[in-house]
């Protein structure tokens, strides 16, 4: 699934019952003065029309639940899978699960604020509509596709059918991660493995340098081991130099006095499987094979096709 999909689509959601409009008396207001109220009057006047007794949060979300289900909430700072369909107040629909025919999970600290806090209004195995006002869905910005328009309170119907803690769904996603890397390098590690190591274990011998080798076959040295140690999910801050074994320096970090911070989700390989080698606060070096480099393709004229690399890193922060 599309990284997009994941972080916009997710939102709670609770079925519609049956309901009386008085429920509603004195919700109405006659000259609304900002979007807040706009919406407010839009979604009861939808649930008036529709004859659907709703519940009502604080901040304005409206609900019902069809099913209460058996489990725990899940959390505002957990994780969830879920099936859910999205319409807008007019009926169209937007988004579906269900006609993708697959559940999705997310964290619930990555989504709109309608989804962090509605979602939690329903136990696992639940099942229930959330009525969304668009400050806490995505306010005066379109979406892509244009079926949401700016300001539009949107509707969610959804079912719950897993809560996790973050610490369970880090390491789900982790898992999947792992996996997904691992299946695409299959073809490039069986290739230039036995090559890759020669070149990596000369090098290391021709220098007189101790390294450690990691279980996705990452060679590491460790200098400071650091305190507690990311994820290949967290994101992180780094201070690094790169260089290809015969000493060409390609990037520096250092050299333009600035760290960087990235999601190892969104660098080569043998990033993703080696920072997490590393503590907060930890130094050493990376000498990544090829194929967890920049493969066959290189990258520009610095680093040839089917480079073995060396980074050397420190580990500043992560999250």
């Amino acid at each position: 699934m599309k990284k997009l999909n994941l972080l916009w689509l997710v939102l709670p959601i609770i079925l519609v019952s049956a309901c009386n409009s008085n429920n509603y008396d004195g919700q109405m207001y006659e000259n609304p003065a900002d979007q807040a109220q706009i919406d407010q009057n839009a979604i009861v006047q939808y649930l008036i029309d529709n004859k659907v007794d709703a519940k009502r949060t604080e901040s304005g979300i409206y609900y019902t639940v069809e099913r209460e289900g058996d489990g725990n909430n899940p959390s505002p700072d957990g994780a969830v899978k879920v099936h859910y369909r999205g319409t807008l107040l007019d009926g169209t629909q937007f988004d579906s699960s269900y006609d993708r025919g697959e559940p999705i999970e997310f964290s619930l600290t990555e989504v709109i604020k309608g989804w962090t806090e509605g979602i939690p209004l329903f136990k696992e195995g639940g099942k229930g509509t959330l009525y969304i006002p668009s400050g806490l869905a995505y306010g005066p910005t379109p979406r892509p596709g244009g079926k949401i328009k700016p300001n539009d309170p949107l509707i969610f119907e959804v079912e719950v059918l897993e809560a996790l803690n973050q610490e369970e769904y880090a390491a789900k996603m982790e898992k999947k991660m792992r996996d997904a890397l691992s299946e695409y390098l299959d073809a490039s590690k069986l290739k230039y493995e036995d090559r890759d190591k020669k070149i990596i274990e000369d090098y290391l011998k021709d220098n007189n340098i101790d390294a450690q080798v990691s279980e996705d076959g990452i060679y590491y040295i460790i200098e400071e081991p650091g305190a507690e140690k990311p994820s290949m999910m967290s994101s992180v801050t780094v201070h690094y130099k790169g260089t290809t074994l015969d000493g060409k320096q390609f990037d520096s970090s250092y050299d333009r006095g600035q760290p960087i911070s990235f999601s190892l989700t969104r660098v080569v390989p043998g990033w993703t499987f080696g920072i997490p080698l590393f503590g907060k606060g930890g130094k050493g070096s990376l000498i990544l094979p090829s194929y967890m480099g920049y493969g066959e393709k290189g990258a520009g004229e610095d680093i040839p096709p089917n480079s073995c690399l060396r980074f050397d890193i420190e580990l500043i922060d992560f999250k």
